[in-house]
């Protein structure tokens, strides 16, 4: 949906650059205040990293497709705005991970119990020997006598790849942490730290000396995956509804408006557009992480772009749902695929959506640059790969590309476009600001919101609020 803003001195309250989930909230909150908000997305459409497109004649998510239930903030959101959508649970089942054993075969197993970013809580659990063996699972235990290293608690943090190292073993490293981080967070365990994925797990290792007790304090006793939701008939449905309750508090929603620079104005900050320069008292960069560092003029390293592929694929290879919702391959499995979502499998709307005998795979790109997914044949061995069953090049009826070119956010970036915003009084929302995940995202978007609105506008005292 589009509104017109034909004045080009004419200044705003807030403008918001990007119009994904975070820029589609904060303008909701602003908007039912009484604020005068206009959402300028560069794309044809709003939504971000929620996308849908039909596979097998059926509405399905392109992008994300759950989201954690760590923090309330998706349901907040929800009941606040009265969106009409559906919360559901994953059907059980739960996932899998792949890794290699001697000889060069493949091992699958279902994902610990209790583990977070794929840390155990019990390293002697049958679930964690069975990925771990024997050896594995005994260094691993001697987690909880290791003491914690001081310069830890000066705020000297290794990654996280090096931390799960040294107190768990290479194995728990190789076999859980880094298939987990590549595939929730896009990153490698070696780029990203423990503090900055999952902060009160980092207090609570630094306050009780033991990742392992941390974890056994935080981590719920669910099957593996089951700490996410979904929406009946798909996410996408979230941005969906969120769009139409921000035009209906009255914020402009603006798509094919890229917008170009920011720079100083007489009224506050100009947003200039092809052809058109709006004014705003505030701004907000609601984009990834790469466009923001361009608006603010800063430099910012070229990410791997994200890609995955959705695919129909037609086989009882597939009717018993053999690797439950789905399956991570650790990175020494020779697959292009680093994870598979078994669609159908996962969301019970979905198998009861697709047509008899039919199944819906996502593929998770493990280099969406060098490809390796992009034709039957490709899926197919990338299927037999991770799910250990026989697909044939045959069996894929449809393979659906996607991919999102600026979605990778490093620690250096995140820490440069904050401090260049805040230089220049320009706010951040979004994964750039808040982290991975919608959890994170809504919950930082809406105290933006309310942080501006705790400061009113010149005209603030005739305007009706609604």
């Amino acid at each position: 949906m589009a509104g017109a803003v034909t004045a080009a001195s004419r200044s705003h309250d807030v403008v918001i650059v990007g119009g994904g989930v975070a820029a589609l909230t904060a303008a909701w909150e602003l908007a039912r205040a009484g604020r005068d908000v206009v959402v300028l997305e560069a794309g044809e459409a709003t939504g971000g990293m929620l996308r849908r497109g039909t596979v097998a004649g059926t509405e399905l998510d392109l992008g994300a497709e759950s989201f954690a239930t760590r923090t309330t903030g998706v349901v907040d959101l929800v009941a606040d705005a009265r969106l009409a959508v559906q919360f559901v649970e994953p059907r059980a089942g739960g996932a899998h991970v792949a890794f290699r054993r001697g000889l060069g075969r493949v091992g699958r197993a279902p994902l610990p119990r209790r583990a977070l970013l794929g840390m155990p809580a019990d390293p002697s659990a049958p679930d964690v020997v069975r990925i771990l063996g024997r050896a594995g699972a005994r260094r691993a235990a001697q987690e909880r006598q290791l003491p914690v290293d001081t310069a830890f608690e000066g705020g000297d943090e290794p990654s996280l790849a090096d931390l799960a190292t040294a107190r768990f073993g290479h194995r728990v490293t190789a076999r859980l942490v880094e298939p987990l981080c590549a595939s929730v967070y896009s990153q490698r365990a070696t780029s990203v730290r423990l503090s900055a994925l999952h902060p009160v797990l980092w207090q609570r290792f630094l306050q009780r000396g033991s990742l392992a007790a941390a974890v056994d304090e935080l981590a719920p006793d669910a099957r593996a995956g089951s700490a996410v939701r979904g929406v009946e008939g798909g996410l996408w449905r979230l941005a969906a509804e969120l769009e139409i309750a921000a035009l209906r508090a009255g914020a402009v929603v603006r798509t094919g408006a890229p917008v170009r620079s920011v720079r100083p104005g007489a009224l506050g900050t100009d947003v200039v557009l092809d052809g058109e320069t709006i004014s705003a008292r505030e701004v907000v960069l609601a984009t990834g992480p790469a466009a923001a560092a361009s608006l603010l003029g800063v430099p910012a390293s070229s990410a791997s772009p994200v890609g995955l592929v959705v695919a129909e694929v037609a086989s009882d290879a597939l009717r018993g749902y053999p690797v439950g919702s789905g399956v991570i391959a650790a990175p020494d499995v020779p697959s292009a695929a680093k994870a598979l979502t078994h669609v159908d499998a996962k969301w019970e709307w979905a198998a009861a959506a697709l047509p008899a005998g039919v199944h819906v795979v996502r593929l998770s790109a493990r280099d969406a640059a060098a490809g390796g997914l992009a034709t039957p044949t490709e899926v197919a061995a990338a299927v037999r790969k991770l799910a250990g069953v026989h697909v044939g090049p045959a069996d894929v009826r449809s393979v659906t590309p996607v991919s999102w070119s600026d979605a990778v956010v490093t620690p250096a970036v995140k820490e440069s476009v904050a401090a260049a915003a805040s230089a220049r009084g320009i706010h951040v929302i979004g994964a750039v600001a808040a982290g991975t995940g919608l959890a994170s995202v809504i919950p930082h978007a809406r105290a933006l919101a309310s942080r501006l609105l705790s400061h009113p506008t010149p005209s603030e005292g005739g305007r009706h609020v609604r």
